[in-house]
């Protein structure tokens, strides 16, 4: 298969983004009716991907600002926060718009795995399942970068993924993989930063060495034979050892009926778990209106986060090596 890099892979996801996809939930089935995309990453109709406010005036950022105030708090104990946030508000401000609650909760993300792990170092890649907007890949790309990082998500949200992070690292050469052989070649490649995999294809991630996998709010829309086979890719890929940083909610019902639980996830006894608990700024948000700040509900509605480096299995696939990219995006 050819490897596509730059305006090709954006060509190539588009032609693709009305195939049907094995790794659709029944929850996307229903809602990506309602999405229409251009080629060039535009979306049209009721978004279900996430939102993007482009309201960039002095009072609303000013009331943004205000309205933070409790999630700043929040960060006062994570010692990388401040810089995530910086990092955060340069991804906002190079995809022009602006910094939203949606945002500032995953610069927290962040900031919990850098209290615990140094990824800013060279190192294997970083994966994020199912980004929004590309927002947590391009913060990965900026936290780390001396690593690659690869992006797996469903074609149209992929599609939508690279669109965004291309404004947000611009620098960052970008591929999209449809076989082993491309996967190995785009690991090879110092020029090529940003890995994209479409979910029908995400098995053949576990040839490749993950040291840090990200996914935030979209495990708890995925049928569970997907969740699994994304913790069997985690388990078996060719790193040493793989740290996962999993926010969901803890019961999520889906369309068909079914529910997909947090902890019926494929955990396994021996994880080391880092932090399991709650999110705090999963369960906060805030509105125009008073009185501004509003809490989700408790109990199995709640959203966990947990940290942990996972058990490892024996992988059965060939091992690829992630090369070292030369290229170091300019962060200012």
């Amino acid at each position: 298969m050819a490897l596509f890099t730059g305006n090709k892979a954006l060509e190539a996801l588009y032609a693709e983004v009305e195939t049907p996809e094995a790794a659709r939930s029944s929850y996307w089935e229903h809602e990506i009716q309602y999405v229409q995309m251009t080629a060039d990453g535009q979306l049209q109709g009721k978004s279900v991907l996430g939102s993007v406010s482009t309201k960039m005036g002095m009072l609303n950022s000013a009331a943004h600002w205000v309205l933070q105030a409790p999630f700043r708090r929040m960060g006062r104990g994570l010692k990388d926060f401040p810089e995530c946030q910086r990092l955060g508000r340069l991804v906002a401000r190079r995809q022009g718009r602006q910094f939203t609650h949606d945002m500032v909760r995953q610069t927290l993300s962040l900031a919990v795995i850098r209290q615990h792990a140094d990824i800013t170092s060279e190192g294997p890649c970083n994966l994020i399942i199912g980004d929004g907007y590309g927002v947590m890949t391009s913060l990965a790309l900026l936290s780390s970068p001396l690593r690659k990082a690869i992006a797996v998500n469903l074609t149209r949200s992929l599609l939508l993924d690279l669109t965004y992070i291309s404004k947000a690292v611009p620098d960052a050469g970008f591929a999209l993989v449809t076989s082993p052989e491309d996967l190995a070649q785009a690991l090879e490649r110092p020029d090529i930063r940003l890995i994209a995999v479409q979910a029908d294809n995400a098995p053949m991630i576990e040839n490749a060495p993950i040291s840090l996998a990200i996914n935030v709010h979209s495990m708890q829309e995925m049928d569970p034979p997907v969740i699994a086979g994304y913790f069997r890719i985690l388990r078996a890929n060719t790193a040493d050892r793989t740290l996962f940083y999993c926010c969901n909610k803890r019961v999520k019902e889906l369309v068909d009926g079914s529910k997909a639980r947090f902890d019926d996830y494929p955990w396994h006894p021996d994880d080391q778990i880092l932090v399991d608990e709650i999110s705090a700024w999963s369960q906060m948000f805030y509105s125009k209106t008073p009185p501004f700040w509003h809490r989700r509900k408790g109990g199995d509605w709640a959203t966990q986060h947990r940290l942990a480096y996972l058990h490892r299995e024996k992988p059965f696939s060939f091992p690829l090596e992630c090369k070292k990219s030369t290229h170091n995006d300019l962060i200012q």
